[in-house]
């Protein structure tokens, strides 16, 4: 599929699954925008097709007639605007990209021994975020639904371990616990807090790092760009 092709399907996916003004104008992708970039549009495209159609969410684009991808980490930012999750009439999540949120590490160091405020090494950032609405700054583990990692490379092992500790830092395994999603991703999770993680990759080599996915509760989704 060429360049031209592949955002006009992103944009159209977009309209067809996220309520705006101007479903005509959805400025994601900047013409000069880099392959990684495109392929976490295209896989924010396709959560937001499974939360509509699989969850049964509304999604609602928050302020103006355009879906900007945030480019760099860092809190919440809301003079970019965010996708709304609705159940029925109720507002009930919100969807952001490249957010950071806060380490489990940091907030399970005693106050004694840790900074006043978070240090770089005491937040990870995510593709996407999919927690509770109305926040701001850094999301804490328990206010996290779902966080989604976007890779466009060949599946090597550095990317497992790297995955592999953002569980870590998000929550810890435990007992089976109810998530916050009725059907898709996923109604339970081993872990606690139940924060759902998902992996995708244009690369089919990924599946073969299943048995650690299963065993930490990760999903890993072969998804190519098609």
């Amino acid at each position: 599929m060429d360049l031209a092709s592949l955002k006009n399907e992103i944009v159209n996916m977009l309209q067809d699954n996220i309520e705006a003004p101007d479903e005509s104008d959805y400025q994601v992708i900047k013409d000069d925008e880099k392959a990684g970039k495109l392929y976490e549009a295209y896989v924010l495209a396709s959560v937001c097709s499974s939360l509509k159609s699989q969850e049964g969410l509304r999604l609602v684009l928050s302020v103006g007639e355009k879906v900007y991808l945030k480019r760099g980490t860092g809190p919440i930012n809301r003079a970019y605007p965010c996708i709304e999750a609705y159940r029925d009439d109720d507002l009930v999540a919100e969807i952001w990209t490249d957010v950071c949120f806060i380490s489990q590490s940091y907030l399970n160091t005693s106050e004694y021994h840790r900074s006043t405020t978070p240090r770089y090494g005491d937040y990870h950032e995510l593709d996407i975020l999919m927690v509770d609405p109305n926040l701001d700054s850094y999301p804490l583990p328990q206010q996290i639904w779902l966080g989604v990692e976007c890779k466009n490379t060949g599946m090597r092992k550095g990317i497992l371990k790297e995955i592999l500790g953002v569980r870590r830092e998000m929550s810890f395994i435990n007992e089976s616990r109810n998530t916050k999603f009725k059907k898709w991703p996923q109604t339970v999770a081993r872990s606690n807090p139940p924060c759902c993680l998902l992996l995708y990759s244009s690369d089919e080599a990924i599946e073969k790092y299943g048995s650690s996915g299963n065993f930490y509760d990760i999903k890993f989704i072969h998804q190519e760009m098609e």
